[in-house]
């Protein structure tokens, strides 16, 4: 399957903890100069990284120190300078919670406009029932590492037949893309040298 992320594309990253999520994001970004990565558990040294001073939003809306934060940072530093071409919001799932919670406006922004910004852009989360389902239906790309939880499988298999089921079966470090269709296939793991990163 051939994919480019770095052309207005908004993709979404999920997987349990130690499956190669963070791997992917840093080969990810090693291919564009111009990223910045929300780095909410400091994962990503050597990169493009933005370390928020608020790293779990309490109360979910506008005046909560952590959407604030974050609206500051992408309305700033995403949008307004023009400069980003690729961004990611890692621990998604803190910010962007299910419905019925709105999302951040920045992340609306960000959402509805990456296709004129010339902006690309992921969230990384552990499980897609723990994000808002506007970013997980509406990104370009699916890619997924392996996951048992029933409520991640079934949700899965009603964004495409079969999707669950493969994602469960996944070897270690393997993943499932799925493009813009919803057709998938499975990925075998992304090598990666910390030589790559761009400082």
């Amino acid at each position: 399957m051939n994919f480019d992320l770095l052309r207005d594309k908004g993709f979404a990253i999920f997987g349990q903890r130690g499956t190669g999520k963070s791997i992917l994001v840093k080969e990810i970004l090693s291919h564009e100069r111009q990223h910045i990565v929300y780095d909410v558990m400091r994962e990503h040294r050597g990169f493009n990284r933005y370390i928020p001073t608020w790293r779990q939003v309490i109360k979910h809306n506008a005046k909560d120190p952590a959407i604030i934060e974050l609206n500051t940072f992408v309305n700033r530093v995403v949008l307004r300078s023009k400069q980003i071409r690729l961004f990611i919001l890692e621990e998604a799932n803190r910010f962007c919670p299910p419905k019925p919670t709105r999302l951040p406006s920045s992340i609306l922004d960000v959402n509805d406009f990456c296709r004129h910004e010339r902006l690309s852009w992921g969230i990384v989360a552990r499980r897609p029932v723990q994000v808002h389902t506007d970013l997980v239906e509406l990104a370009h790309y699916l890619f997924i590492f392996r996951l048992v939880g029933k409520n991640d499988i079934e949700y899965l298999e009603t964004i495409a037949e079969g999707l669950g089921e493969a994602v469960k079966k996944l070897p270690e470090y393997h993943f499932v893309i799925a493009a813009p269709d919803r057709s998938f296939e499975v990925h075998s793991p992304v090598p990666y040298k910390e030589s790559e990163a761009i400082s």
